[in-house]
């Protein structure tokens, strides 16, 4: 199958949805599809390139950021790529568009499908669905009409989690979305974690983009009453603009001894962190499907979140849904309980090995595209 991916945020720039697209595309290549992706252009990366197979092609955007686009940037993505997606399929065929996500790439999706007959596929990324974020409140109005007729028009909708489905019909009910969950690279996590041992510290490990959604505020000032009655640290992996704002609650509630920021951490630095971890939190105030959750069960870790997007499908035995007032003693329990520890240890990595592999993900888009181009 020939497929063309429209993404304004790949690999190396972009978050946990780029980081989503790439490991669906090198599956979908390892498994013997042809993969175009069509990104934006950022700093000195090529404006093409072959990697693991898949075929790179990064459009003029104004792009300044790595981690982050503002609407003016998207916009600038979206003239470029849908100039060159139109001059593509005049001199390229393909069976399905893949779009990564409805805003800004949608647009193109609904014109490829009009002009060439390509049928195309939205996959939400959660900001491109209105009421998902409170800050672009104005913007969704402005773009709501666009929105619909984007879903309108496409083949087929995946939300990547039953939250965001839930989300997106609270938007607009008339057209049915699929749900695909995000996979995980198990075997960057195969190593083995050595045995629990009955140790005074434990270290809660947070990775993360560090931006106000993601709830550390909640969790440092109680930093010092966990740590004295576990031992237990906090490391937090990542950084972003809430961090100054993090450091002086640090400061403030006396924690400067039991929480240690690391900064960004990528590659192997990353595995090693996950892997030095003994339990894995999440207290954010909403999610899609967090790729740092399955990245910590494929390490073995197991998760404290709160009851955000990706909960329902990512807790099964292996940690606790909790709410941020009882978010503090759920971790001093787990902290304390070893055993408790060992066992969600292994049923988190049971649970990726049995629902969250990319190789399953791909099969699923697949068996999904294949219906539509019969």
């Amino acid at each position: 199958m020939k497929i063309l991916v429209i993404s304004h945020e790949y690999p190396p720039i972009g978050g946990g949805g780029a980081n989503a697209c790439l490991h669906l595309c090198d599956e979908l290549v390892e498994m013997g599809n042809e993969v175009t992706v069509v990104t934006a252009a950022y700093a000195n990366l090529p404006e093409k390139e072959e990697v693991n197979g898949v075929n790179i092609v990064r459009v003029k955007a104004k792009r300044t950021d790595e981690s982050k686009s503002s609407f003016a940037e998207m916009l600038s993505y979206l003239l470029s790529a849908y100039k060159y997606c139109d001059k593509l399929l005049k001199q390229e065929k393909y069976d399905v568009c893949q779009v990564y996500f409805g805003i800004p790439s949608g647009p193109i999706g609904v014109h490829l499908k009009r002009k060439y007959g390509l049928p195309y596929v939205v996959r939400f990324g959660g900001g491109d669905i209105p009421g998902t974020q409170k800050r672009f409140g104005v913007m969704y109005k402005i773009l709501a009409p666009f929105i619909r007729n984007i879903w309108k028009n496409a083949s087929a909708l995946v939300a990547n989690s039953v939250e965001l489905r839930d989300m997106a019909y609270a938007f607009e009910d008339k057209y049915p979305v699929s749900i695909i969950n995000n996979g995980v690279d198990i075997a960057r996590f195969t190593k083995e974690k050595e045995a629990i041992e009955k140790k005074s510290e434990c270290n809660i490990l947070f990775v993360s983009r560090i931006i106000e959604r993601k709830g550390l505020q909640h969790i440092i000032p109680n930093m010092r009453k966990i740590n004295e009655a576990t031992g237990a640290k906090l490391t937090i992996v990542g950084d972003g603009p809430y961090r100054e704002v993090l450091e002086q609650l640090v400061s403030e509630y006396s924690a400067t001894d039991c929480v240690e920021f690391k900064g960004k951490r990528v590659g192997d630095e990353l595995v090693k962190e996950y892997l030095s971890g003994d339990i894995f939190i999440l207290p954010s105030a909403w999610e899609g499907m967090p790729n740092v959750v399955l990245e910590a069960m494929a390490a073995g870790l197991p998760i404290v979140m709160t009851p955000c997007g990706g909960s329902q499908e990512l807790i099964d035995g292996n940690g606790i849904v909790s709410d941020i007032d009882n978010f503090a003693n759920n971790l001093i329990f787990l902290c304390g309980d070893v055993n408790r520890r060992q066992e969600m240890s292994k049923k988190s990595r049971e649970l990726v090995a049995e629902k969250f592999a990319w190789r399953q993900k791909a099969k699923e888009y697949l068996d999904l595209y294949s219906k539509l181009i019969l």
